[in-house]
């Protein structure tokens, strides 16, 4: 991406990474019980803050990194969630939330108007809400956290012993 001139990366988070909290100890749930919202939103906080990292470490490439929130769209990933299945939220909250929902069709204009716009060109780092420049939670913007999830991600993906394969 480097050597083909101006480039974007786009990381799909979402509203969620608000509630999110990164446990550096137990970052796969290893040692304490799942829970699947608690795992969504730290998930979702995850990507704002690796994309953060990203975009640090990309400056002066020519290669931008941002993330977005799409939008909430009428996908299937909310059926391992247990958000709906309580019949208060579904019969109470979701005609309500049936309006704001969006077609996926709908839902990938975010993305693709971060990879496109014109007036983006050289912004990097950032987090983007219905098409607008958003600040997102205050703990997605903790350099610290965002540096220590990189090096982590990299220890369990073996990325050294992947960039060391690469030069071979």
């Amino acid at each position: 991406m480097k050597n083909s001139g101006q480039s974007r990366i786009i990381n799909v988070s979402s509203l969620a990474h608000i509630a999110g909290e990164i446990d550096f100890e137990d970052l796969n749930w290893e040692k304490k019980k799942y829970d699947t919202k608690a795992a969504y939103c730290q998930s979702k906080l995850a990507n704002v803050l690796f994309t953060n990292e990203l975009a640090k470490r990309l400056q002066g490439t020519g290669v931008t990194a941002n993330s977005l929130h799409p939008g909430v769209a009428d996908t299937e990933l909310g059926r391992h969630t247990g958000m709906h299945k309580s019949s208060f939220s579904s019969s109470v909250l979701g005609p309500i939330f049936w309006f704001l929902i969006k077609s996926p069709k709908q839902a990938a204009q975010s993305s693709i108007y971060l990879a496109v716009a014109e007036d983006l060109q050289g912004t990097s780092g950032k987090y983007f809400n219905a098409l607008r420049e958003k600040e997102p939670a205050p703990q997605a913007l903790n350099g610290e956290s965002a540096r220590k999830l990189w090096e982590e991600s990299a220890k369990l993906v073996h990325l050294d012993e992947a960039l060391q394969e690469c030069k071979v």
